[in-house]
């Protein structure tokens, strides 16, 4: 449970056909942390996600917007292959191309876990990410 003196992660904002979010983070690995929270969430309660298995995933890309496209279409990949879900990421590397996390979570049980949406991809349809005075963030839209 977040307290109210927490920033927020991400925000749903309208889009029609397709989920688009705005990502926060106080720093650049925070955006992507927070991304990656977002994707789960997304597809189920990603408060709900117990931490049971790590995973090294690793991504890279030509340039920032590139790398959390490639970043979030791996964590997709491994929801939709091996039904693995994370609510918890810790990023080892990252720089302007590679980046290097340890994503904590467990397999998707429908038992327990409420299947909300599945992404079908990660697009770069209106992606840029931003410096702001004091944090960054990006628009994502997920093709469902």
């Amino acid at each position: 449970m977040s307290s109210a003196a927490s920033p927020k992660r991400y925000e749903q904002l309208e889009h029609s056909g397709d989920i688009r979010i705005k990502v926060f983070g106080e720093s650049l690995k925070n955006l992507y942390v927070n991304a990656g929270y977002a994707l789960f969430d997304i597809i189920t309660d990603a408060e709900k996600i117990k931490s049971e298995l790590a995973e090294t995933v690793e991504a890279s890309g030509n340039d920032r917007e590139e790398l959390i496209v490639n970043w979030l279409s791996e964590l997709n990949y491994l929801y939709l292959t091996e039904r693995k879900i994370f609510n918890k990421f810790e990023i080892d590397r990252l720089t302007e191309t590679e980046l290097s996390a340890t994503a904590i979570g467990e397999k998707f049980n429908p038992r327990h876990h409420k299947l909300k949406k599945e992404i079908k991809a990660v697009t770069f349809h209106d992606l840029e990410i931003q410096q702001r005075a004091k944090h960054w963030e990006t628009k994502i839209v997920f093709d469902i």
